[in-house]
């Protein structure tokens, strides 16, 4: 018996695992214990699940995600699309994900990710590939739209990850999160530059097309590895510290994490806040993340020194990930969230004055930072605020709210580049918005969900 705790302490050691229990003889607490020889195999594969999925989040961008905007230069000149329909693009991939994602976070809940991933991998390594013989605005923006359908936002916004993550994790949730998402940094690191010279020796079209067909590939071995957690009381993965510790003091009492409904949440203030603020930081980002590579050639500076600029954001946001993830883990998230998003300001303003080598790199290790904050955050805060029975759905729901502020910006963005030839003034007025999503955000805790007869079940009648 003493071997099994001292297991169990390794695992949460390790800080990869949901709570199997460990014996105890008070009050019939060794109902704790639950198929111990089972859990072990369910801590390894979780192992698994957070390395295939950081491959799948490193794979979205070379699948048109962040090297999206180096593109944008060469398809602008060669094929003579205006900015604005490189946002309208933007905006009908958010669009398509908004549509789709109720759908998808139903169906992933009720079927999981594994199978709906291999059909993306095809598709979306399609598409990616049908890039390469863009010769019309309309077609860059039909294939982009259609891309948005598949779910691959490329910047912690898919439901994938984080649904899976909140189903394998009750404990831990934000380390397991950061480390998933050093897959999207990681990619940053090893494809930006790599990307960027491919489009100066081999040419945008061919660039795609080798970008479709290789990312496809890798997507889809990682995705095989993809399966659905076995079922709780098969794990102790339901019972937290928390339970445990209530289950002993209170021998009558055993508190429950209340799983919101998609019904009950949508009720919830919380809700709406922390979808309209992070739907604010969305459409922040969404006009840098797209634009700041044009803009930074047009202050003088190199485009394989911008690449080699993204590599050092990627070695940032890799860093910042797994401390991240523990802070996360142990410290308010709406004050962490409040943090995260005046890193956004931070880096706006030094994008704003990036007429050099030296605030361009600093622009980059701030938006690392913020970067990796934001999107374990979004993938943290939800199943932490809401539960994870219905996760999928209330995320689904979410994001139509969300991605329908965010896509306002990147054709708002093009239009104003088109317009007078810079995106400062738009920028000048995303600061002022983000100051509105740090109060949003900051004004938001933890939605007190159980009423005092819904967080106490009777305990089970020991025999």
């Amino acid at each position: 018996m003493k071997k099994h705790c001292h297991l169990l302490f390794l695992y949460k050691d390790l800080g990869l695992t949901a709570y199997a229990g460990c014996p105890m003889k008070a009050d019939g607490s060794h109902r704790v214990v639950t198929a111990l020889r089972r859990t072990g195999d369910f801590m390894n594969y979780q192992y698994v699940i957070v390395g295939a999925l950081g491959v799948i989040s490193a794979m979205t961008v070379v699948l048109a995600g962040p090297v999206m905007s180096f593109f944008i230069p060469v398809m602008h000149s060669d094929v003579g699309i205006p900015l604005v329909y490189f946002g309208i693009a933007m905006s009908m991939r958010q669009l398509g994900f908004a549509f789709a994602s109720p759908f998808i976070g139903k169906w992933i809940d009720q079927y999981g990710a594994r199978r709906i991933l291999l059909f993306v991998g095809v598709c979306s390594g399609v598409i990616v590939w049908s890039l390469g013989s863009v010769t019309e605005s309309w077609h860059l923006v039909l294939l982009i739209g259609l891309l948005g359908l598949m779910g691959l936002q490329g910047a912690g916004g898919e439901l994938y990850a984080s649904v899976v993550v909140a189903k394998w994790f009750q404990e831990n949730r934000g380390r397991a999160m950061s480390l998933v998402f050093l897959g999207m940094p990681l990619g940053i690191l090893v494809f930006t530059p790599l990307i960027q010279y491919m489009i100066d020796t081999l040419g945008w079209q061919n660039t795609w097309q080798i970008s479709g067909l290789a990312g496809a590939i890798v997507f889809l071995v990682a995705a095989s590895l993809i399966k659905q957690p076995p079922p709780a009381k098969e794990t102790g993965a339901h019972l937290s510290d928390a339970a445990v510790s209530e289950k002993v003091s209170t021998p009558g009492v055993q508190k429950v994490e209340h799983h919101w409904t998609r019904a009950e949440a949508v009720r919830s203030p919380a809700f709406w806040k922390l979808a309209i603020g992070f739907g604010i930081m969305m459409f922040t980002v969404g006009t840098v993340v797209l634009f700041r590579v044009p803009h930074f050639i047009d202050q003088g500076l190199d485009a394989q020194w911008v690449a080699f600029g993204f590599g050092l954001e990627g070695i940032v946001s890799a860093a910042a990930a797994i401390p991240v993830g523990m802070l996360m883990d142990r410290y308010r998230l709406h004050q962490l969230g409040a943090f995260a998003f005046s890193l956004v300001i931070v880096m706006l303003l030094l994008v704003l004055h990036a007429d050099n080598y030296v605030v361009l790199a600093l622009s980059m290790i701030v938006f690392g930072l913020g970067a990796s904050s934001v999107m374990i955050l979004q993938n943290t805060i939800w199943p932490a605020y809401f539960g994870t029975n219905h996760i999928g759905a209330i995320r689904g729901a979410a994001m139509p709210v969300t991605l329908g502020l965010a896509m306002l910006g990147a054709p708002i963005a093009g239009w104003v580049g088109d317009l007078t030839g810079s995106f400062a003034p738009l920028w000048w007025v995303c600061v002022g918005l983000m100051v509105v999503a740090i109060g949003l955000v900051a004004t938001t805790p933890k939605p007190d969900a159980v009423r005092a007869e819904k967080d106490a079940v009777p305990a089970p009648a020991h025999s």
